[in-house]
């Protein structure tokens, strides 16, 4: 079976905020060894509102997969 276009969508926001994670994850440790701690906590603010963000998204998805049998939950 073929996926909905919001399926679809939903698809592609989780990737993208998987890959904005990984960026900012990284950059994070960069920051915490580059011993600098006022961008660290700004960028560790950041990236905790993204993992709620992330959550937030694969929830989504996975009730609309379960809801709609389209694609398979995350």
């Amino acid at each position: 079976m073929s996926n909905c276009p919001e399926h679809d969508r939903l698809t592609s926001d989780v990737e993208q905020i998987l890959k904005d994670l990984s960026e900012k994850t990284t950059l994070l440790l960069e920051l915490f060894r580059s011993k600098k701690p006022n961008a660290f906590a700004q960028l560790d603010k950041e990236l905790e509102l993204l993992v709620g963000k992330k959550e937030r998204a694969v929830g989504a998805l996975r009730q609309h997969s379960s809801d709609h049998k389209c694609g398979s939950a995350a």
